[in-house]
């Protein structure tokens, strides 16, 4: 499927730079969500964990809760075709704020299709923004893709995306605001879980914006076509878990 990337999207391609990928777990049979946990002791968490992510979001309370603030500069990206992802890596000191809480933007990647469900409804693609707080704590700002109108963002770093696994790529002409890839309407889910990747570590702070943003169907394809079809893990029990429906104050 990699090899039916667009021509032009291989001639935009620019200062690639291969790199191994290292990864021991994947998205298969003998290597897939259902293995994780077997697959390496720190792993442990991907099948003994209680808060794991994602999860279907419903039976929501709703509640007044702060606003997501995003306090993001114009920047460039690298990207990174880790396989089973596309990487964004993004500068440094750009900020979400979340009433007093701070965290910055450390990258953002894509699952296709999404790993959150909401109502049992699931989307072709999820983009996550991975942020931390100054004492390590992390935040997950997750927005939902739907197919619909070409994405305006995205059409300004597809012709640079990595195509081929551990291989990098940036264009030190182009620079955008990883804003642009959230919708204006930033209410959202939140919820307490884990990363969705192994080692699956717990006390991941997740804002699942309510909101999706649209991508053309040739858009989501595009990264399909890079990473595969089957890039998210199954949604994980909630375990009694609240999920806060919050309308921000």
């Amino acid at each position: 499927m990699k090899k039916h990337v667009t021509a032009a999207l291989c001639a935009g391609l620019l200062a690639s730079t291969a790199i191994a990928a290292d990864d021991d777990w994947g998205y298969g049979a003998n290597d897939g969500p259902a293995k994780w946990g077997d697959l390496n002791p720190t792993y442990a968490a991907c099948s003994l964990g209680t808060l794991q992510s994602p999860i279907d979001l419903e039976g929501t309370e709703p509640v007044a809760m702060h606003r997501l603030r995003t306090h993001y500069d114009v920047s460039g990206v690298n990207m990174r075709n880790a396989e089973h992802t596309i990487t964004a890596t993004y500068d440094m000191g750009n900020m979400l704020h979340v009433g007093p809480k701070s965290f910055m933007l450390k990258n953002f990647k894509f699952h296709t299709p999404s790993e959150h469900t909401v109502s049992g409804e699931r989307f072709p693609m999820e983009i996550q923004f991975m942020h931390e707080s100054a004492n390590g704590t992390p935040a997950i700002v997750s927005v939902l893709v739907k197919e619909g109108s070409e994405n305006k963002a995205a059409k300004e770093l597809w012709n640079y995306l990595p195509l081929e696994p551990g291989q990098s790529s940036k264009n030190d002409k182009i620079y955008i605001n990883a804003r642009d890839f959230m919708p204006q309407d930033k209410s959202y889910y939140r919820y307490m879980g884990s990363y969705t990747t192994p080692p699956c570590a717990e006390g991941v702070n997740w804002y699942v914006l309510k909101t999706p943003v649209e991508m053309s169907s040739q858009q989501i394809s595009m990264v399909r076509g890079l990473i595969g079809s089957g890039t998210a893990r199954p949604t994980q029990p909630r375990n009694n878990r609240i999920i806060l429906d919050a309308n921000p104050e």
